[in-house]
C-alpha cells in the first residue's frame, strides 16, 4: 500500500501554544517537542517521574523508586512502594465537582448527565455494598454490561475495594462469558436484564444465569433472583478508596485466542494508570473542558481508556450503547451537536461505511477525530480529513494493544499530518526491526518496543510461560507486538497489519492490508479482507472478500494486478454481505481464513455476528 509522505495538516502556532504537550515541555524544560520526546525516550524513568506531577495524579504514599527490574527486564514493577487508586484518582478526589462526569444517550434519544458529586456517591456506596458481599482484595468480578453509567460505577466500585474489574465484551453469549468467568475464578458478575440495540431488547442476565458457581448483581433485576445492583448502589455505606499498592492488580482485560482460548491481561493501578491518563491528555488533547465519545465498549481496551483517561483529568464522556446507524446513518452526527462531544473516536470501518453510504455532513464541534482498531486505508483518511473535517481536524491514529492498555504510536493535534500517519509514542521506545533483529528504516517489519512500559501487561493470568514467550522470546530483551511496521527518520509509523497474517506467494511476502489498500480504493468497494490459503504451485494463493457492489471482481483483480504486480493477481476475488469483526469495527482476518478453508475459527467470541462464519464456509466449500 503507498502512503504519501507529503504533509497534509500543520497545526497552527496557536494550537500548539494552547495544547497539554506545549505545556508538558515548558514543564520539562526542553526547547521542542521533539526534543521532549528524544528526552522520554532517553531518559525513561526520569521522564515518567516528572511525568506525575505535570499530570496531577495522587499518591497516598510516594513511590521510593521508579522501577524494580530484580525479577529481569521482562518483569519490571513500577512506582515501587507507591500506594495510588485509580478509582481514588478518577472518582473520589472529584468528589465536590458539580461538573458532568458523563453524558448518555439511548436509541430513542432520551439523554442524561451525572456530576462528579453524584458519581463519587454512587461507586462509594456499591464499593461498601461489594464489601457486604464478602469481596475482598484480588477478587475478579466480571461486568457484563453496556455502556451505560452503572457500567463505569461499577467498574470504579471494583477498584475502589482493590478488587479486580474484569469487563467483558457486551455482545458475548453465553460460552464467551463463561470462559472468562472460569479462567479468572470470578464469582460475581455484574449485569443487566437487558438493553435495546437497534431498536430489540437485547437480553444478558437470562444468557448466563444458569452459569454455575457465580452470583449475578444484575441491574433492572425483575425475578428477585439475583443481587440488585440499584439497590445495592443506593444503600451501601459509603466507603472511601483502598490504599492500593502501585503493582495491585485493577482490571484485566481478555484478548482473542487464535486456540480458541482467550487471553487474560493484567493492568495495575499505578504504571497502567498513569500511561493512560497520559496518553488520553497528550494524544487527544483532552482538557477538562472536553467531551470524548469512543464509538466501543466496555470490554475492548479502548472503553477503560477513554473512561479512567477523561475521569482522571476530570472532563466529561459520553456513552451510548445502541448502534451508530440506528435510526439513520447519521446519528452520530447528531449526538455530536446535541451533547457538545469534542473528541470523537471511531475505525477506519466506520468511516468506510459513511462513505459507501455517501454522507458529507460536516462533524460540528469537534476539535480532534481519534481512531484505531485497524490500519487506514489512504482512500478513507483522506476522506475524513477532507470531507468530514473539512481539512482541519486533526486525526490522532492511535495503535497499541490490549495487552498493554495503551498505545505505542500516536499522532497528535500537535504533530504535523501525513496521510495515515503514526507518530512515535511519547516515552515508549519504539521501533521496527528486521529478522535478526536490527533496527530498520523506510522497511516493513516487526514492530517493538526497546524497554519495559509502565502499562504493559503484568502477565497471563494463570500462563507466565506464554506471557514470556508471547512478548519476549523472539528479540530476547525486546518486547514484540506482532504487527508490521514501516518507520521513518522523522518518527512517522506506518502500520500494515499482524505479523501472523503475513501471506507468502511464490516467494514473496505481502501483508494484507497492503493488498486491501488497492482493493478498497475500487469504486463500489466498501472494505475488503485479504488472506492467504495454501496453493500447490504458490506455496500461497491470495483470497480477497469483499462488500460493496457485486460486479467489482474484475476491477478488483485488475487493480491489484497493476498496483502490486500479476504475482500477487489473486486466485478468488468473491463478494459477501458483511466480513467477520468487532462490533468496534476490526475485521478478523484468521477467522476469515480458518471459516472458508473449513477449520476451526479458534476463540470468535469478539465477532459481532458469529452467523458469517458458517456462510464463509459454505463459499470455501464451493470455490476451493
Amino acid at each position: 500500500m503507498e502512503y504519501s509522505r507529503d504533509t497534509v495538516y500543520t497545526p497552527s502556532p496557536v494550537t500548539v501554544a494552547n495544547s497539554n504537550l506545549e505545556s508538558l515541555r515548558k514543564y520539562m524544560g526542553k526547547n521542542s517537542i521533539q526534543e521532549l520526546y528524544d528526552y522520554a525516550d532517553s531518559h525513561m524513568e526520569e521522564f515518567y517521574e516528572r511525568l506525575v506531577g505535570h499530570l496531577g495524579i495522587d499518591f497516598f504514599e510516594n513511590f521510593t523508586r521508579i522501577t524494580d527490574t530484580g525479577k529481569g527486564k521482562e518483569n519490571t514493577t513500577w512506582y515501587v512502594g507507591g500506594k495510588i487508586n485509580i478509582a481514588y484518582n478518577c472518582v473520589e478526589r472529584h468528589k465536590n465537582d458539580q461538573t458532568p462526569a458523563m453524558k448518555w444517550e439511548d436509541e430513542h434519544g432520551t439523554m442524561g448527565s451525572m456530576s462528579y458529586m453524584e458519581m463519587d456517591r454512587k461507586v462509594g456506596k456499591l464499593a461498601g455494598s461489594l464489601n457486604e458481599l464478602g469481596i475482598r482484595k484480588g477478587d475478579r468480578v466480571g461486568i457484563f454490561m453496556p455502556m451505560i453509567p452503572e457500567a463505569i460505577i461499577g467498574m470504579y466500585a471494583i477498584m475502589r475495594i482493590n478488587a479486580i474489574a474484569v469487563p467483558m465484551f457486551s455482545g458475548y453469549g453465553k460460552d464467551s462469558v463463561e470462559v472468562r468467568i472460569r479462567d479468572s475464578g470470578i464469582k460475581f458478575v455484574m449485569t443487566v436484564e437487558s438493553y435495546e440495540r437497534k431498536g430489540k431488547k437485547i437480553p444478558m442476565a437470562s444468557l448466563i444465569r444458569d452459569i454455575n458457581g457465580i452470583n449475578l448483581i444484575t441491574l433492572g433485576n425483575d425475578i428477585g433472583k439475583d443481587f440488585d445492583f440499584g439497590k445495592l448502589m443506593s444503600d451501601g455505606k459509603y466507603t472511601e478508596s483502598v490504599k492500593s499498592s502501585s503493582e495491585d492488580p485493577a482490571i484485566m482485560l481478555y484478548t482473542s485466542g487464535t486456540t480458541g482460548k482467550p487471553k487474560g491481561t493484567v493492568h495495575v493501578h499505578g504504571g497502567s494508570f498513569i500511561n493512560i491518563v497520559k496518553e488520553v491528555h497528550y494524544y487527544t488533547d483532552f482538557k477538562k473542558s472536553d467531551t470524548i465519545f469512543w464509538i466501543t465498549d466496555l470490554g475492548w481496551m479502548m472503553g477503560p481508556w477513554e473512561i479512567i483517561g477523561a475521569h482522571a483529568i476530570g472532563g466529561s464522556l459520553f456513552l451510548y450503547s445502541g448502534a451508530v446507524d440506528f435510526p439513520n446513518n447519521e446519528r452520530v452526527w447528531d449526538m455530536v451537536e446535541r451533547n457538545g462531544i469534542t473528541i470523537l473516536g471511531l475505525s477506519p470501518t466506520f468511516v468506510r461505511t459513511m462513505k459507501a453510504h455517501g454522507i458529507r455532513r460536516l462533524f460540528k464541534g469537534i476539535k480532534a477525530f481519534a481512531s484505531t482498531g485497524e490500519p487506514w486505508d489512504p482512500e478513507s483518511w483522506l476522506y475524513l480529513f477532507n470531507v468530514l473535517g473539512n481539512g482541519k481536524i486533526p486525526i490522532c491514529n492511535v495503535s497499541g494493544g490490549t495487552d498493554i492498555i495503551g498505545c505505542f504510536l500516536a499522532s497528535t493535534p500537535v504533530t504535523p499530518l501525513k496521510v495515515a500517519c503514526l507518530y512515535r509514542g511519547l516515552g515508549m521506545g519504539i521501533t521496527v526491526k528486521d529478522n535478526d533483529g536490527n533496527d530498520i528504516y523506510d522497511q516493513v517489519g516487526y514492530l517493538c518496543a526497546k524497554e519495559h512500559l509502565p502499562s504493559m501487561t503484568r502477565g497471563i493470568w494463570g500462563d507466565h510461560d506464554k506471557y514470556i514467550s508471547t512478548y519476549w522470546s523472539r528479540f530476547p530483551g525486546t518486547w514484540f507486538h506482532g504487527d508490521w511496521a514501516l518507520m521513518d527518520r522523522e518518527g512517522y509509523f506506518y502500520l500494515y497489519g499482524r505479523s501472523d497474517d503475513v501471506i507468502k506467494t511464490a516467494g514473496k511476502r505481502i501483508g494484507p492490508a497492503e493488498v486491501e489498500g488497492v482493493a478498497d480504493r475500487v469504486e463500489g468497494v466498501i472494505e475488503s479482507a485479504a488472506v492467504g490459503i495454501p496453493d500447490p504451485v504458490k506455496g500461497e494463493a491470495i483470497v480477497i472478500f469483499y462488500t460493496g457492489n457485486e460486479s467489482a471482481e474484475t476491477l478488483i483483480r485488475k487493480e491489484v494486478e497493476n498496483s502490486i504486480g500479476k504475482s500477487f493477481s489473486p486466485k478468488h476475488v468473491i463478494h459477501i454481505g458483511s466480513l467477520p469483526k468487532t462490533r468496534n469495527g476490526k475485521i478478523m482476518r484468521r477467522i476469515v481464513k480458518s471459516a472458508f478453508m473449513g477449520e476451526n475459527p479458534g476463540d470468535i467470541t469478539g465477532l459481532e455476528d458469529p452467523r458469517i462464519i458458517e456462510h464463509i464456509k459454505a463459499i470455501g466449500e464451493k470455490v476451493r
